[in-house]
């Protein structure tokens, strides 16, 4: 464990919140519960790992969140239950605009367009809860944002083209090319596998 939060290129308490999320996606509640102490040691603040819980209903689902939330109870308890953060839900869609367009560049407009005709319900729950509600919280930066994404894509098996696009919305983010490999060799622990990705990401690969 040590050797692997000490690895260069990824602060690790990062690293530990990455590893977190990864074990989150895969249903693995003792690995979870292990990077949660990891993060707390490294003086990660429990509102950080909140902000990473909460994402991760967006990624790896309800019930994957609830046991979640009830394992940091168990490793972490509050001293009072959380509560707000985020913005007003009047500025839920707009935050959610301008959010998604940050993440996904000029192609925010076909990203929307084809999402909203999979279904108009659908293109709202993204725009407005996914990202107005969720994602647009100042909790967490948006880089760390859409580094926790591309470790809860790779874990979950997703290499596009959400994979993709994450990975590109954390480079828009101020992601270096090394925290980007960090990232995906830290949810596959395998340096090839997350080079060839890192490759299709900036666009120099199959």
């Amino acid at each position: 464990m040590d050797a692997l939060l000490s690895r260069p290129g990824l602060d690790p308490g990062v690293r530990a919140l990455l590893l977190m999320q990864v074990a989150i996606a895969r249903g693995s509640w003792e690995d979870a519960a292990k990077w949660m102490r990891a993060a707390r040691d490294l003086e990660v603040r429990r509102p950080a790992i909140e902000e990473a819980l909460l994402q991760g209903v967006l990624f790896c689902g309800f019930p994957r969140a609830v046991s979640a939330f009830e394992c940091l109870q168990e490793v972490w308890p509050p001293p009072a239950t959380p509560q707000g953060g985020g913005l007003p839900p009047e500025a839920h869609e707009s935050a959610g605009r301008e959010l998604f367009a940050k993440v996904y560049g000029s192609a925010a407009p076909q990203v929307l367009a084809r999402l909203r005709a999979y279904h108009g319900e659908f293109h709202d729950f993204v725009l407005q809860a996914a990202y107005g509600r969720i994602l647009a919280r100042p909790g967490l930066s948006l880089l760390l944002r859409e580094l926790l994404a591309v470790a809860a894509l790779v874990a979950l098996g997703h290499q596009v083209p959400q994979l993709v696009a994450h990975g590109r919305g954390a480079v828009r983010a101020g992601a270096s090319p090394v925290e980007l490999r960090e990232a995906l060799f830290t949810a596959l622990r395998d340096e090839e596998a997350a080079a060839a990705i890192l490759r299709r990401i900036e666009g120099v690969g199959p």
